[in-house]
């Protein structure tokens, strides 16, 4: 059996039906080996739910980490050895996508680009994992990520290594345990990830032609399953201002239609 130079680490909470008909089923069907998948939960009732609901050949560790997203994030940086490649995904992606014929694509117009360009199931993650991986050792950097919104509209032939949003749902980083990375946020705690490395290493990597399907704030379980809707949005709320106050230079508050609060990174900067 081919060895495999990255492991994958999923954080799950009360999702452990979810997990198996999403970010496991989507593993499994780009070929991704269950040896290197581990999937952390929060407590032991959680861990007899989930040993009793997924099928073993989809995974192959269980382990009990802590609660609360910022404190499970801790916990697997900690877990894991300095060094490790290591792919962070949430428990709810149904697929991850990229622009068909993007090395073909030139900088075009964007209503050239929203008339011609679609996305297309990626055929080799394990290729993709590892060509990300490499461009962190050639780069000096330290984490990679991919477009947060599944929009060929928005989306661009283009990897950015300057300040840029790295999404949750699925990302990698050569791990570090660096207090200075450590997180402080449950919301935003993918904003607070970026800035993090951002300042450290002087970029990130983005493949602004790669993306994820998933349903943010949608899905049962997770987050959803522990706050109310409304007060998520004065989580959200109060971290961005904590954030912005951590680093007025590089971040703007923008609250949009649906009344969440996004921190937006200043043009200017990225």
């Amino acid at each position: 059996m081919k060895s495999h130079s990255y492991q994958i680490a999923i954080p799950s909470y009360k999702r452990s039906n979810i997990i198996s008909q999403k970010t496991l089923a989507t593993l499994a069907r780009f070929n991704i080996p269950s040896s290197i998948i581990t999937i952390f939960v929060a407590n032991q009732n959680e861990y007899t739910d989930y040993q009793n609901s997924i099928p073993s050949h989809l995974y192959d560790k269980l382990v009990i980490g802590e609660l609360g997203l910022k404190n499970q994030r801790n916990f697997i940086t900690r877990y894991y050895p300095e060094g490790t490649h290591l792919v962070q995904m949430d428990d709810d992606l149904d697929d991850i996508v990229i622009m068909s014929n993007w090395q073909s694509y030139k900088i075009q117009n964007r209503k050239t680009i929203k008339k011609n360009r679609k996305l297309v199931p990626l055929i080799k993650l394990d290729n993709f994992i590892n060509d990300a991986f490499k461009m962190c050792i050639d780069k000096n950097l330290y984490i990679w990520g991919v477009y947060p919104v599944a929009n060929p509209y928005f989306m661009s032939p283009i990897v950015r290594t300057n300040l840029q949003f790295i999404v949750g749902p699925f990302w990698g980083v050569i791990n570090r345990h660096n207090n200075k990375l450590k997180i402080t946020l449950d919301e935003k705690e993918n904003v607070e990830r970026s800035l993090l490395y951002y300042k450290m290493d002087g970029g990130v990597i983005r493949f602004d032609y790669v993306s994820i399907i998933t349903k943010y704030y949608k899905t049962p379980g997770g987050m959803q399953n522990t706050i109310d809707k409304n007060k998520r949005k004065r989580n959200a709320k109060n971290s961005a201002v904590i954030l912005h106050k951590r680093y007025p230079e590089l971040t703007k508050i923008k609250t949009r239609k649906n009344g969440r609060t996004e921190i937006i990174f200043i043009p200017n900067k990225v």
